[in-house]
């Protein structure tokens, strides 16, 4: 995902939006299980807060003895039972694992939406 609103360090993405309310500039990694927020005045300084973010989460994280959580590559995404009985016809239509098919129509979407 690359767009004007978000930011990409370490295979991690943050959501920057402005706050009206505050007068600053705030950003929240998406795609992980932890809440990770930073806020800055300027481009630059968000741009730095996140970084110090990440690397101090990864740190952290270290120093706990666990892992960090990475940029979520697995999901389960609950489907009906009727929408799933035709994207696995599709899939063996096309002859290819039911993942893929989902994957296919989730990319198409995604980069619909941020064109």
């Amino acid at each position: 995902m690359t767009d004007n609103n978000t930011m990409q360090y370490k295979d991690y993405t943050a959501l920057i939006e402005f706050s009206g309310e505050d007068g600053c500039l705030i950003g929240k990694v998406l795609g992980i299980r932890d809440m990770i927020v930073f806020d800055g005045n300027t481009v630059d300084e968000i741009r730095k807060n996140f970084h110090d973010m990440i690397d101090h989460y990864i740190a952290a994280c270290s120093k706990a003895g666990r892992e960090p959580n990475n940029p979520v590559s697995e999901v389960m995404i609950p489907v009906s039972p009727s929408l799933y009985a035709k994207i696995a016809k599709k899939a063996e239509y096309d002859g290819v694992p039911v993942h893929t098919v989902m994957e296919t129509a989730l990319q198409r979407f995604v980069q619909h939406a941020w064109e």
